[in-house]
């Protein structure tokens, strides 16, 4: 029998391979659909037995000199021919990058598991549809039915035969009685709708076919690997591969879950029952899996994950996977309508709140800036210049935090940061643009907004953000106009993006920095493309070309003093914003600094976005050469104060 089909790609420098579970859709299919899409690709593609496959991939991871295995997974919404496309231009765009083509033992699988676009089940929903609510369908249908004819009995008609039926029957009777046949059909019709959705029949087969088939590739891979190392007969410890991963949407869950069941947990032994969590006692990140691999880096798009798995207290499943890769980076946009309406929507029916300010997810996560480009923040701030939906992830945690305080009084309360969100580095592409044509010169009249509208909605206001209609509509013309733009997957579509995705995945971030000539450098290209980028304070210690930035504030440092009580009604007297243009960024920080210390509301943010010293005239490096409010400006609730810092 076989469960994997295997494709090499053709003509690239970099060994690329498709990786493709043959689970069904549909457990009773009786045949696997052809692609016609897979018969157009076979001049970019070829077919290769999957057990060869395995064995060549082991054969040049160990002849590279650094041997790093990048693994690519699909999400929601992707039927083979969307995932050969995107395979297949990701497979291209790694070969035509200088900085990532030369690498000695990298190779790259991109695998599939059973997903399929939306509206495919929509023949199979009648069969499928159980008894019982076939039978409510019938009796919602049968009381509309034989309600109607009732209202033309409720007015005159001057037939006496007729118009007897005016003096026995409830004209409003009539109507309730319709409209509970409505509804009753109604709930049916809606259980159908979400099917047709395919969100949770692809959540079935991500958890259930997804996983484990992942799981075995990559148990496979590592097995070859080690059988040739003995069969070469060489006296050297085992090899050390890294292993990198890149998940889109529901792909970040397949990872996440199949890294957790790698994971050895009998590795480091548990403590006590409550040892667990946070709470768990601090032990040296464990990077192994298997016998030869290492994880290293964990870039996700658009993950379909809640946002609070980052902030939880708890153990769960991207926290403990994430805690074992060296480096994690994450896409989003604010516009991800998929997530934002779709995913939350679906979720509405399992995800465990009381409030709509949880259980959106983190691929609609955004920076607050006003700004493009490099933007720093110091690390007891991190979490208040990201947001998802109406909150901050600050406040989210502080929420959760409250909640457990009244849960268990006695308890000691926990630190005032969460340290999970600071593992990733940020990029923000809601107002990304990008190369229309590749064809022609990249300039302002051939560009074209990839993910939403890219209306800027924050150019004056960095707590501004899209509209519900907005919302609304990126949905509808996500659903109507050929993904145009592609709220959840136009990350593949970009030059830039991909080839950030890539070099990160493939280089780390001091490789992809060095590629572009240095991190201000970096920071000029994401601005030019208006794409926010805040990097993670536990790489501080390894950026380089970047003017030096005060480490985080440990997460234990100091605990929060006591659950906030119910928001004052008293209006705060207001700050003035100091003068910081001209100054040090270093001394900036510290006067800002000061008059957080100072106990004075609101309180004060200090966001730093780098620019390039070329075309600012004498401006020297280190030194704010802007900054927005203006100086002496009053401000009534929490501000950042956004500075433009010379790199």
């Amino acid at each position: 029998m076989e469960f994997f089909r295997v494709h090499e790609a053709v003509g690239t420098r970099i060994p690329t391979y498709f990786i493709e579970s043959t689970a069904p859709y549909n457990v009773d299919d009786t045949q696997s659909p052809e692609s016609k899409e897979r018969k157009a690709a076979a001049s970019r593609v070829q077919k290769i037995d999957s057990d060869e496959a395995i064995k060549q991939i082991a054969a040049r991871l160990l002849a590279g000199s650094r041997p790093n295995l990048v693994v690519m997974v699909h999400g929601f919404n992707n039927p083979e021919p969307a995932v050969l496309k995107m395979y297949t231009s990701a497979a291209l765009a790694v070969d035509r990058d200088q900085a990532i083509n030369g690498g000695q033992g990298l190779v790259c699988v991109g695998y599939r598991w059973p997903s399929e676009r939306m509206g495919m089940p929509w023949r199979g929903t009648w069969d499928a549809l159980p008894t019982l609510p076939t039978w409510i369908l019938y009796f919602g249908a049968l009381v509309v039915l034989f309600t109607f004819p009732l209202f033309y009995f409720t007015s005159e008609t001057r037939q006496w035969w007729i118009d007897v039926f005016r003096y026995v029957w409830n004209p409003t009777a009539v109507h309730f009685i319709t409209l509970l046949g409505w509804t009753i059909a109604g709930l049916v019709l809606m259980t159908v709708l979400l099917r047709t959705i395919v969100y949770f029949r692809d959540n079935y087969r991500a958890s259930n076919y997804g996983v484990p088939d992942l799981i075995q590739v990559i148990s496979v891979i590592d097995a070859e690997i080690m059988r040739q190392h003995r069969q070469s007969g060489e006296a050297s410890p085992p090899p050390s591969v890294e292993l990198s991963f890149i998940g889109h949407s529901m792909g970040a869950f397949v990872v996440t879950n199949a890294i957790r069941a790698l994971s050895d947990v009998f590795a480091v032994p548990a403590q006590s029952l409550n040892s667990y969590g946070a709470a768990a006692t601090d032990e040296a990140p464990r990077h192994g899996i298997g016998r030869a691999f290492q994880l290293k880096r964990f870039v996700l798009a658009s993950p379909d994950i809640p946002a609070e798995t980052l902030l939880s207290s708890r153990s769960n499943f991207l926290a403990s996977a994430l805690s074992r890769f060296d480096e994690a980076y994450l896409f989003s946009n604010e516009g991800d309508a998929v997530l934002r309406q779709i995913s939350t929507l679906a979720n509405y029916f399992v995800f465990p709140t009381k409030s709509k300010n949880h259980g959106f997810r983190l691929g609609n996560v955004e920076i607050l800036s006003r700004n493009f480009g490099l933007i720093d923040v110091g690390g007891a701030d991190f979490l208040r210049v990201l947001r998802i939906g109406n909150r901050t992830l600050q406040q989210l945690y502080d929420d959760l935090e409250d909640a457990k305080a009244q849960r268990q009084p006695t308890q000691q309360l926990g630190p005032e940061q969460a340290p999970l969100p600071q593992r990733f580095t940020y990029f923000d592409c809601t107002d990304y643009v990008d190369i229309d044509d590749p064809n022609e010169a990249d300039k302002q009249g051939n560009r074209r907004p990839l993910l939403t509208f890219a209306k800027w909605k924050k150019r004056d206001d960095a707590e501004a953000q899209l509209r519900w209609y907005s919302h609304l509509w990126l949905l509808i013309v996500y659903v109507f106009n050929q993904q145009k733009p592609n709220v959840h997957g136009g990350y593949f579509e970009g030059q830039l993006s991909q080839q950030l995705i890539y070099r990160l995945a493939c280089l780390g971030y001091g490789g992809t920095v060095a590629a572009y000539g240095g991190e201000p450098a970096l920071g000029k290209v994401c601005e030019d493309k208006q794409i926010r980028m805040l990097v993670s304070p536990m790489l501080w210690s390894a950026r380089t070309g970047a003017t030096p930035v005060a480490p985080p504030r440990p997460a234990n440092a100091r605990t929060r003093s006591a659950p906030r009580g119910p928001a004052q009604q008293a209006v705060p007297a207001g700050v003035i914003v100091p003068d910081l243009v001209g100054k040090p960024i270093v001394d900036a920080r510290a006067q800002v600094d000061a008059l957080r210390g100072s106990g004075q509301t609101p309180q004060l943010v200090l966001v730093e976005v780098a620019r390039t010293a070329r075309g600012t005239g004498q401006a020297v490096s280190g030194f704010v050469l802007s900054q927005t409010p203006a100086p002496g400006t009053s401000v009534k609730g929490p501000t950042s104060i956004e500075v433009i810092v010379v790199k």
